[in-house]
């Protein structure tokens, strides 16, 4: 039979309810396994219990080992893929986060469920059994990492999470999941393939700032104080902010730390779109860059990453305003 490695590092998909309803970390990788023993009729397993962890509880430290770990487990060649169960809060970041680092093309599925295993209509099994049909399909190598949920498959780049509770939480927006399941894998796309980076020994400082109407400027400027090596700024629509925020902009990029600009909205590309005060171009002339439709999230993970392994900055540049896609 097939091998497969199952990696879970916690969730919802590995909680129950306690004493006072509340869903806490109660199952092992063996024991969702165990849920289901059809799954071992079809593949052989091999289970390493990472963690069980509410995925709040994830950093970019432990998704930097957890790479280690992925990275050290495809030195063993008989395995066919592998799957990670993991919770849903920062699900999309760890399954970026390993995109970025693992190179071997062979499957990995990022899995998790909107309901605790105690729950008689948990989906938790579902994804779990749809993950493995896709660590088991030869058509899936070269796809990079993925995640599955709710019947659809999702390329990490792309998916984001929209919805607190639903089981259909998770969306590619307009450019669509890359396949779903429907008794098998069905596949409608290849992803844009994510540009690849060692796994650093250290991740470098990267913090977020989100800009709101009437932010006062002092509230950017604490970052200019701090030992930071990068700051990811979340601004309006294209990319515009506030006009009394350009200065510190400027004075950041000015110092040498590179300061790139996301939007709020949740799809679309940012872009040096607009000449008024504060709009997009004026960033731009003060040395911002553009990540063009990268998450926040996400562009501080290749930040943190990039920046960890002393690239340079003239290579960065052009690696965030491709959105992170390969050359």
């Amino acid at each position: 039979m097939s091998k497969v490695l199952l990696v879970a590092t916690g969730g919802t998909i590995a909680m129950r309810k306690n004493e006072q309803g509340k869903a806490v970390p109660a199952v092992s990788g063996h024991d969702l396994l165990n849920s289901l023993p059809e799954l071992r009729r079809e593949a052989e397993w091999v289970v390493k219990d990472f963690s069980n962890v509410a995925s709040c509880n994830m950093s970019p430290e432990r998704m930097r080992l957890l790479a280690l770990e992925i990275k050290s487990s495809f030195k063993d060649n008989k395995f066919k893929g592998v799957i990670i169960t993991h919770g849903t809060d920062t699900l999309e970041e760890t399954a970026y986060f390993l995109d970025l680092t693992i190179s071997d093309q062979r499957p990995v599925i990022l899995t998790a469920s909107q309901r605790d295993a105690s729950e008689v209509d948990s989906d938790g099994p579902r994804n779990l059994k749809n993950s493995m049909l896709i660590a088991l399909d030869e058509r899936a190598i070269g796809r990079g990492v993925v995640i599955a949920l709710n019947e659809a498959i999702h390329a990490a780049r792309d998916v984001r999470k929209l919805h607190t509770s639903h089981v259909d939480a998770f969306s590619s927006g307009e450019i669509g999941a890359l396949g779903t399941i429907d008794v098998d894998v069905l596949w409608h796309r290849k992803p844009e393939p994510t540009v690849k980076l060692d796994i650093p020994n250290k991740l470098a400082s990267v913090p977020i700032c989100k800009v709101y109407t009437g932010m006062m400027p002092e509230m950017l400027g604490c970052y200019a104080k701090e030992d930071i090596d990068a700051l990811v700024i979340e601004a309006f629509g294209r990319g515009n902010v506030p006009p009394e925020l350009v200065p510190v902009i400027k004075d950041l990029t000015s110092k040498g730390i590179p300061v790139v600009i996301t939007s709020r909205c949740l799809f679309g590309r940012t872009a040096p779109a607009y000449g008024y005060p504060g709009g997009g171009a004026e960033l731009e002339k003060c040395g911002a860059w553009f990540a063009s439709d990268l998450s926040t999230e996400k562009v501080r993970l290749l930040l943190s990453v990039a920046l960890g392994q002393k690239i340079s900055l003239e290579k960065l540049k052009v690696i965030v305003q491709r959105g992170g896609v390969a050359l």
